[in-house]
């Protein structure tokens, strides 16, 4: 099934997965995969949706346990939600795409990128976590208070009413996968393209941090958006659109 630009039609994929679609010009033959962090749903990525639809299809991808989608038995790790999206991808027919990434959706991107290399073909990733210098829940709760007050209202908003459909259980089983998971040597393993992008304000992912990922990676680049927080997806999606256009210019198409 298939819409315009502009509209959007939700599909489900899977029992614990939701995705939504944008339809892009009949002539594009880019996709892009928007996928969101811990605690929130994929309702923060519809303005850069609605841009990215310019250019290709635009899948919004809810994960397991959120957006008041039900919850596994067993709480999920990183690599089960990428392999639980991947099918979401083969089911959608979706086989040469670029993820979008945001805070523990760059580390499902990440996985992706690792173990199905045949379904993505970059990606970006924005607000990596976690930071190897702060792997530990405190560290990053402080760091995650110093960046809310920066973060806009709209993205404030949209969190609260997010983290209550989640509901506290399921954010704290989730919690320990995503403080545990070793980005920094996951994308060591990456040879696709990957831009790493975070807010000026974003103390989750300091500049350091995405410096040294850069550096790790065989063909990234590490961009700060001025004025932004942790939530660059929502308020900047020009700056994300361009971030994934030039990620896939990179990436030689299948």
């Amino acid at each position: 099934m298939s819409v315009r630009t502009g509209t959007s039609v939700t599909r489900p994929a899977g029992a614990f997965l939701r995705v939504r679609r944008f339809a892009g010009p009949r002539e594009a033959t880019a996709t892009f995969v928007l996928v969101h962090g811990l605690g929130v749903s994929s309702r923060y990525f519809r303005p850069l949706a609605r841009v990215l639809a310019d250019h290709g299809d635009v899948l919004l991808v809810d994960l397991p346990g959120f957006a008041g989608l039900p919850r596994p038995r067993r709480p999920l790790g990183i690599a089960g939600f990428a392999a639980v999206v991947a099918r979401g991808l083969l089911d959608a027919g979706v086989a040469d795409c670029v993820v979008i990434g945001q805070s523990m959706g760059s580390q499902v991107a990440t996985e992706l990128l690792v173990t199905r290399p045949d379904l993505v073909r970059g990606a970006v990733l924005v607000g990596p976590t976690v930071d190897a210098a702060a792997r530990g829940v405190w560290p990053q709760l402080v760091r995650f208070a110093r960046t809310v007050p920066r973060e806009p209202a709209r993205m404030r908003a949209i969190a609260v009413r997010a983290y209550v459909a989640c509901g506290p259980r399921w954010y704290l089983q989730v919690l320990p996968a995503m403080i545990r998971y070793p980005i920094e040597e996951r994308l060591a393993r990456v040879t696709a393209p990957v831009t790493l992008l975070r807010g000026e304000h974003d103390a989750v992912s300091p500049a350091a941090w995405l410096r040294h990922l850069a550096a790790r990676t065989g063909d990234a680049d590490a961009r700060t958006v001025r004025g932004s927080a942790h939530s660059v997806v929502l308020e900047r999606t020009a700056e994300v659109a361009d971030a994934a256009l030039d990620v896939l210019a990179r990436g030689p198409s299948r």
